[in-house]
């Protein structure tokens, strides 16, 4: 699996303490385990948001990564807690 992470995502982790760095990186580096084993991913809390194919992948209880799946690649587009994901979400 391909994994890119979008400028603004970049951003917005070197942002964080870290703490929440070295979450929001153990994070992504289970996403293509947790794929192949769809029973072993409930606490990443994956599931998907938006018809465009954005899912959400959890970083502990108040923050979220935002994510564009597609065939062997995964994109991660935005970091933010609970509110600025429904925002980002209406801006789709």
């Amino acid at each position: 699996m391909i994994i890119s992470l979008h400028r603004h995502f970049i951003d917005q982790v070197a942002n964080q303490p870290p703490a929440i760095r070295a979450a929001v990186f153990d994070a992504i580096l289970a996403l293509p385990q947790s794929l192949r084993n769809p029973t072993k991913h409930k606490g990443l809390g994956l599931r998907k948001l938006h018809a465009s194919g954005i899912w959400e992948l959890r970083v502990g209880l108040g923050l979220r990564c935002l994510l564009q799946l597609a065939p062997d690649q995964a994109i991660f587009r935005f970091l933010g807690n609970h509110d600025e994901v429904r925002k980002y979400l209406r801006n789709l």
